[in-house]
């Protein structure tokens, strides 16, 4: 470049004056510093540059390296991703079989919950007509109460009636020898027995006057209870009949039961509607027939004294 530039100097110096030299040696002069400095600047600017593509190389390679590091992490991201969707997806499966184990779970609860429901409402429904039952079984307890109660004070009652009337007949046959006429209270009945020595001689079916005495007052006392019903029964042992107008023991019993019957009535004035004659003949004994006492108290007539049981078998029959 300086040899250039004196080259041209000398050419120069043939050419111009010496002003003009001093010119242009001053314009050299600038342009040569402008030179120098143009290129120092450039200098300058390139060892920069030179720096800067230094650091820019510094910094690729580190960009390089970080996009490696990142490049192996976003493998391994997807490396991860890969078996977490896979653990995901074999999650999804154990949940839809879950659900699956679930619903038909469900599905049979609530078939066995609707079953139990059945169950449930049928046994409500039994409870329900147990209830019902036992409110009726309650109801009738309570009526059937009502009816032991009224049905007590009603026995309650015959029985003291029954007291009443054996005190009665016992009073008006006062007078009468007790071997002969025996009063009793027997079943809810009153039993007058009167010996066959009191009303008949043997194997007849008269009644004898002292007899008719007693059967009489017998049925003055009777006339004053009209609700008592009278039920005269005849027996004997068991001695056959010798007679010729009675037949056995059967007809003897009878007989003797309607003559007595005829004494009540027509003598003692009773209704012959409350009367009712039976003969039983030898069959009810009440003593042997071995011995003469023992026969002498099986022939007898026993006159059975019932009082009226209407209240009562109101009572019984009542629903």
């Amino acid at each position: 470049m300086k040899l250039w530039w004196i080259a041209l100097g000398v050419s120069m110096v043939s050419c111009v004056s010496m002003k003009k030299y001093k010119e242009l040696e001053t314009a050299k002069s600038i342009s040569e510093q402008k030179l120098n400095n143009k290129l120092k600047d450039c200098e300058t600017l390139s060892a920069g540059q030179l720096n800067q593509i230094a650091e820019l190389d510094g910094r690729r390679t580190a960009l390089e390296k970080q996009v490696a590091l990142l490049t192996d992490s976003l493998n391994l991201c997807h490396n991860e991703l890969a078996e977490n969707e896979a653990f995901i997806q074999s999650l999804g499966n154990q949940l839809d079989e879950q659900k699956r184990k679930l619903a038909e779970e469900l599905e049979a609860k609530n078939k066995m919950l609707q079953n139990k429901e059945i169950e449930l409402n049928n046994a409500l429904a039994r409870v329900e007509l147990e209830r019902i039952n036992v409110e009726k079984l309650r109801n009738e307890l309570e009526k059937t109460s009502t009816r032991v109660k009224n049905l007590e004070r009603e026995l309650n009652n015959k029985d003291s009636a029954v007291k009443a009337l054996k005190d009665e007949i016992t009073k008006a046959l006062s007078g009468f020898d007790a071997l002969d006429i025996k009063v009793e209270n027997r079943n809810g009945k009153v039993y007058v027995s009167m010996a066959e020595k009191l009303l008949f001689k043997s194997g007849s079916i008269a009644v004898d006057p002292k007899g008719k005495e007693a059967l009489v007052k017998l049925a003055v006392a009777l006339n004053q209870k009209p609700d008592v019903q009278v039920s005269v029964e005849g027996h004997t042992d068991n001695k056959p009949m010798n007679s010729e107008k009675i037949k056995d023991n059967w007809d003897l019993s009878v007989l003797r039961a309607t003559s007595i019957i005829r004494i009540l009535t027509e003598e003692g004035k009773m209704n012959s509607n409350r009367i009712t004659a039976s003969g039983r003949g030898e069959t009810q004994p009440v003593a042997s027939n071995d011995t003469p006492d023992g026969r002498s108290l099986n022939r007898r007539t026993e006159i059975i004294l019932t009082p009226r049981l209407d209240k009562i078998l109101d009572i019984l029959n009542s629903n």
